[in-house]
């Protein structure tokens, strides 16, 4: 039987998500800043803090806390949306990837993990491609329907695998229908 350990933080008075909610440690490829905002007087684990910086992500299997943004991430965001003009705030739905670095304690000077932007841009999750066949019909069906409404093939390739076979079978028989 595996141990799962526990991160320190878990279990405290959280209010903003930390390196613990990396999955056991490794970066997040691809997570969604829903809303960026500056906030004069915020409560950040349990103390008052003036002028934070809050980003609020969209809902994800990571984490349900917004993140505080210092200086580095935000200079990060700002390097990765340049038509933003530095204005993040008014960034909506961006995906960032999320990763920890050492940085420099604040108590006591010496190094600790930190949650960051990374650099590198996002990585949007590769979705696995399953076969499109004539003999599953709910679905040969459907992507019929779909091209008869006037939709690309395109976007049916970028979900199921298609030989150049069936390709042009299901164009002809969306042009026939």
């Amino acid at each position: 039987m595996e141990e799962k350990g526990i991160h320190y933080r878990i279990g405290g008075n959280l209010t903003h998500c930390g390196c613990e909610c990396l999955p056991n440690g490794q970066d997040i490829d691809y997570i969604i800043i829903e809303k960026i905002e500056f906030c004069e007087d915020a409560k950040v684990n349990g103390q008052k803090k003036n002028n934070v910086w809050i980003a609020t992500f969209a809902k994800n299997p990571y984490t349900n806390l917004p993140m505080v943004l210092n200086s580095t991430n935000r200079k990060r965001i700002a390097k990765l949306y340049p038509n933003c003009n530095g204005y993040i705030n008014l960034l909506k739905n961006i995906p960032v990837r999320l990763t920890k670095e050492l940085t420099r304690d604040a108590v006591d000077g010496g190094q600790t993990w930190g949650l960051r932007i990374s650099k590198e841009p996002a990585k949007e999750p590769q979705t696995k491609k399953i076969p499109l066949t004539k003999e599953d019909t709910a679905k040969w069906t459907s992507a019929v329907s779909f091209l008869k409404g006037g939709n690309s093939i395109d976007k049916i390739k970028a979900k199921y695998i298609i030989t150049p076979e069936l390709e042009e079978e299901l164009l002809k028989e969306a042009n026939n229908g």
